[in-house]
């Protein structure tokens, strides 16, 4: 039988008993809110809004803190749907373990053996490992295993082979075929090399896709987001997230970012193929200016301080200019994915020469390593800050090392963007990093990683108040995606609301990570939570 719709929520309904996070003040107790028609409309005493709207549904919440749903403000939801149908390398603290976790999850089976989560930073070695690593736990079976960061690529022999990767083969635009002493690949292959073997894999499924991405929309859910922006999206995962969205199967909002791509970017900013769906849009375009710290391919103004060389440009900076002005003239959004301090000053550049905008800003993805003359340059152009709390404490470790004593001051200068008046927007970057907002907060507030470490914090000048973190994780993304009624409680803003259990404002920041979602309103309608 079919199932039936779910009832349409009362026409004014009152939520109390929680205190109220609002935006630039601490939460308030006493205070109510009232939702209807999927908005706020009003704020205040719950004694006051009762005696306004005396036919409300009084939703009564045990205490705790309601506040905006929490928006991710960079994520890639495909990878996140597919974490259980790869092999996870996360966090595999020697290349033996990392070995070990792929044979156990290839087991007997046929076909492409892929995975991700790999760290090199984190073996004793601290060297990239090889095909001939992999060879020994995969056969002829062709094996494409990302890092962490999802700059690089490690394959086996028979991957290699797949596609047709030899000595003779060149290093393309933007990538790196690393090769051992005899100019021979070594099975890792950097940025844009990568393609090389991921166009020889088989491709999902349609249906395959449909359903990684709601996996990984009903992850982002279960953590208290009502909202993401997927970071890449190219043209089979764009069809998909249109008929998911068309046939309501969409838990939260989608605002989707296309990969560079010149066909797709012709196709969608210049002849739209769809008006914006209520939980699906086209917010802009993805860009690269460079690769990823921990594989050595951000671009820095000076060498590494523990290898040769400054790091990739992934794309031309011309190209680049060329196209980050086609998006914002065909009225979308660049967002400019930028790492090394080199990478972020040539951005900047392009966009202080590019047209400004109206209501739609510009935003730098990660923003790693700014030198301190460019910090201020995010506000005075106004362009988003859009940074991953997690990145920080998760490899403080090894990043003084790739820097020197002297460039380590410019890693994650959160502050800094704030005191230069940039807007600062908060995501994962799941599922390189963990999603979880609570936990990212906690990284903001105290720059240490789970185990506290280091003491004090890392660089502990740059750390943010808790107010401010979430902030970014609320009203700050909203802004960076040009809503000014997302991300607030305050009459007229779309009713997408998060409760906790948790004082929110008076917890220690090690029980932050603990804190669970306990009920998530969409447009005013609860959405059920599979794991709260």
């Amino acid at each position: 039988m079919p199932h039936a719709a779910p009832p349409p929520p009362p026409a004014v309904q009152i939520l109390l008993g929680a205190d109220l996070w609002q935006a630039g003040a601490p939460p308030v107790a006493g205070q109510a809110l009232a939702v209807k028609g999927g908005r706020i409309v009003g704020t205040g005493p719950a004694a006051d809004l009762l005696r306004a709207y005396p036919r409300a549904a009084r939703v009564e919440l045990p205490g705790g803190t309601l506040l905006p749903g929490f928006i991710e403000g960079h994520a890639h939801v495909l990878g996140l749907g597919r974490l259980a149908r790869e092999a996870d390398l996360t966090g595999a603290p020697s290349l033996d373990e990392a070995l070990a976790r792929v044979a156990r999850w290839a087991g007997e089976g046929h076909g492409w053996i892929q995975g991700r989560g790999w760290d090199q930073n984190l073996w004793p070695s601290k060297t990239f490992p090889t095909a001939a690593d992999l060879d020994a736990r995969t056969g002829d079976r062709p094996a494409a295993l990302r890092r962490v960061d999802g700059h690089a690529l490690w394959a086996n022999t028979a991957a290699l082979r797949a596609a047709g990767i030899t000595r003779a083969t060149p290093d393309p635009r933007g990538g790196a075929i690393l090769r051992d002493g005899r100019g021979e690949p070594t099975g890792i292959l950097l940025d844009g090399a990568m393609d090389l073997v991921e166009q020889v894999i088989p491709p999902p499924t349609a249906a395959e896709l449909e359903a990684a991405l709601k996996d990984g929309l009903a992850r982002l859910r279960d953590l208290g987001f009502t909202a993401v922006a997927d970071m890449g999206v190219n043209r089979p995962e764009l069809e998909a997230y249109r008929r998911l969205a068309k046939a309501g199967k969409l838990p939260i909002r989608v605002f989707a970012y296309l990969n560079h791509d010149a066909r797709l970017m012709v196709q969608e900013l210049r002849h739209p193929r769809a008006v914006k769906l209520a939980s699906f849009q086209v917010q802009g375009v993805k860009f690269y200016m460079d690769g990823a710290l921990g594989s050595r391919g951000a671009r820095l103004l000076a060498p590494y301080a523990d290898a040769p060389g400054q790091g990739l440009w992934v794309t031309d900076p011309k190209r680049v200019s060329v196209d980050a002005k086609a998006t914002i003239r065909a009225g979308y959004q660049p967002a400019i994915h930028a790492i090394g301090d080199a990478a972020n000053r040539e951005i900047l550049d392009i966009l202080a020469a590019l047209p400004r905008p109206k209501g739609l800003p510009p935003r730098v993805e990660h923003a790693q390593i700014v030198a301190p003359a460019d910090t201020a340059r995010f506000g005075a152009l106004g362009v988003v800050a859009s940074v991953q709390p997690m990145h920080c404490t998760d490899d403080h470790a090894w990043t003084p090392a790739r820097l020197g004593p002297e460039r380590e001051a410019e890693a994650y200068p959160w502050r800094s963007f704030l005191q230069g008046g940039a807007l600062l927007a908060f995501g994962s970057d799941a599922p390189i990093a963990d999603a979880n907002p609570f936990k990212a907060i906690r990284a903001a507030e105290t720059r240490q990683d789970a185990a506290g470490d280091p003491p004090g914090g890392w660089l502990p000048a740059q750390r943010l108040t808790r107010a401010e973190a979430v902030e970014a994780y609320t009203r700050g993304n909203a802004r960076a995606l040009g809503r000014t009624d997302l991300g607030v409680l305050k009459p007229g803003a779309v009713a997408d609301l998060l409760w906790v259990q948790a004082p929110l404002a008076t917890l220690a920041p090690a029980d932050l990570a603990q804190v669970r979602p306990g009920r998530l309103w969409v447009n005013g309608i609860e959405v059920k939570l599979e794991h709260p």
